[in-house]
């Protein structure tokens, strides 16, 4: 941690002395490491930055100082923000933490910040909104922001909006990433300030698509907390620490599965909690939350507590009715408003020893865990019909849950499990915590018929050269240029067949 704002950091009186900035016992402005370059780098002055830093290591605050900065000059003037988000939950945490933390500075009424997920696009209040892009805060998903953008026509005015692009490693998804590669294609042509944030990328790979944004890059490996990795096997227990790259400790075996390493974990209370534990399923989630309800009654952990009232009688709301009371619920994407607020207020109230989740937790939702236990680390790939290690980006993105700002004094621990001579091979490779995939491309030349028609429909391109060069706009073309020379003609040519097809059926005039 670094104490106070370095000298030219750009902020107004007004917002230094706001509830803007964390603060230490001593009323001292601190600042994580890639908070005090994100200053030096002008965020807080309109400047582009492409932030790449370990999960809680404060980069949704870069993100709130830019968009704080961004209204302070000119709200007045037209400036808005959009934030933009990689799951539906964690737009609504965004959503409301924005109100709570920009609201007030800004006095925005409840009607100017606008949530915009799945099928609805609503302000503070509940209530539908028929402009969304005259509002000065929209919090959105990529995929919703782009329709919005699509049913618009595409009109101008980006220059007076900054925008927050959160996990932008989605870029790289193989089923999102080119759908987020089109929206950033977009936005990167004329708005004003754009601020990318990541948890998970190589150094290569993020110059490249700093550059392609116009961005600064500020970048560090360096976790605030370090986190402690062990990958228990039958044989021996391996560590390596986030302190440094080293090869892995070796020690003496240990508990082999989650519910007897939880078991373990809380026999000394306060030490390792809370504690999330990850699957790959919602079957797995609720099977595990099932079984631990039973050891958790043994245990006696029940508490007093005022149940929520769940105006729906769910399956959940029975179940996180049973499993609250012993301090213990689950995490889907599946929860219904009610009980998401009942999951993540005790989340928020520290009144949760353990939490069974998805991944969907682990996507920058901001809860951090003394403990992060990953049940299991291969996901069922249904094409292959096999299971298969996903890939290193994700696994630490999860694991980067562990470690709390609030609790430097200690690390955080990541455990995982490898039953098989071939788990353990395949196993090993996440103990290298520095090693990580390389960006794929997500548009090529064999997706051109689809994304062509797309572009077309849209509104986004109106003929084959537009086309064209919108395509060679986008961060995959960079990429394949820096491979291949001759990509510009590869592409006009693989364009043509396109059109060529799609004209043959009509598709297009």
């Amino acid at each position: 941690m670094k104490v106070g704002l370095p000298e030219n950091h750009g902020l107004s009186s007004n917002l230094i002395s706001g509830p803007l900035l964390r603060r230490n016992a001593a009323g001292e402005i601190e600042l994580t490491d890639i908070q005090f370059e994100a200053f030096n780098s002008g965020v807080a002055m309109g400047q582009s930055v492409l932030a790449i830093a370990p999960t809680s290591s404060g980069k949704t605050d870069i993100g709130l100082i830019a968009a704080a900065s961004w209204l302070d000059t000119g709200i007045n003037e037209g400036r808005k923000i959009v934030y933009l988000t990689s799951h539906r939950a964690l737009a609504r945490q965004k959503f409301y933490e924005f109100q709570d933390r920009l609201g007030p500075l800004f006095s925005l009424a409840k009607s100017e910040m606008v949530l915009a997920t799945g099928d609805d696009v609503i302000d503070a209040n509940g209530d539908p909104v028929p402009d969304a892009f005259s509002v000065p805060v929209v919090i959105a998903t990529y995929e919703k922001y782009l329709n919005m953008l699509a049913g618009s026509g595409f009109r101008g005015g980006t220059d007076k909006i900054c925008c927050i692009a959160d996990e932008l490693q989605l870029i790289s998804d193989s089923t999102r990433g080119q759908q987020v590669e089109i929206l950033m294609t977009l936005l990167r042509q004329d708005t004003g300030q754009i601020v990318a944030l990541s948890a998970v990328m190589e150094e290569k790979d993020a110059q490249l698509l700093a550059n392609w944004l116009k961005a600064r890059l500020i970048r560090t490996t360096r976790r605030e907390v370090p986190l402690i990795y062990e990958l228990r096997t039958p044989t021996q227990t391996l560590t390596t620490t986030t302190d440094r790259e080293s090869n892995p400790a070796t020690g003496p075996a240990s508990e082999m599965d989650t519910l007897s390493t939880l078991k373990e974990l809380l026999k000394r209370p306060g030490e390792h909690e809370p504690i999330a534990v990850f699957c790959m399923s919602k079957k797995e989630v609720f099977e595990l939350a099932e079984q631990w309800a039973s050891e958790a009654s043994r245990m006696g952990a029940r508490v007093e507590d005022d149940l929520p009232l769940f105006r729906e009688p769910t399956t959940s709301a029975d179940e996180l009715n049973r499993y609250l009371p012993h301090r213990f619920a689950y995490h889907t994407a599946d929860l219904n408003e009610d009980e998401r607020v009942a999951v993540e207020a005790r989340l928020d109230g520290n009144e949760l020893r353990v939490v069974f989740a998805t991944t969907t937790l682990a996507a920058g939702l901001n809860y951090a865990f003394r403990t992060v236990i990953i049940h299991n680390w291969e996901r069922w790939n249904s094409r292959k019909r096999a299971r298969e290690p996903i890939l290193p980006g994700e696994f630490h993105n999860m694991a980067g849950r562990a470690g709390r700002l609030s609790h430097v004094d200690r690390p955080g621990r990541v455990i995982f499990f490898a039953s098989t001579a071939t788990q353990v091979r395949l196993a090993t490779h996440y103990l290298s915590w520095w090693q990580l995939e390389n960006f794929k491309a997500r548009i090529h030349p064999s997706t051109f018929p689809q994304l062509s028609l797309q572009l077309l429909a849209s509104g986004v391109v109106e003929s084959e050269e537009e086309l064209f060069d919108f395509l060679q706009g986008t961060f995959s073309a960079q990429r394949e240029l820096e491979i291949n020379s001759a990509q510009p003609d590869v592409w006009r040519q693989a364009l043509t067949n396109s059109l060529s097809y799609l004209k043959q059926w009509n598709f297009v005039a």
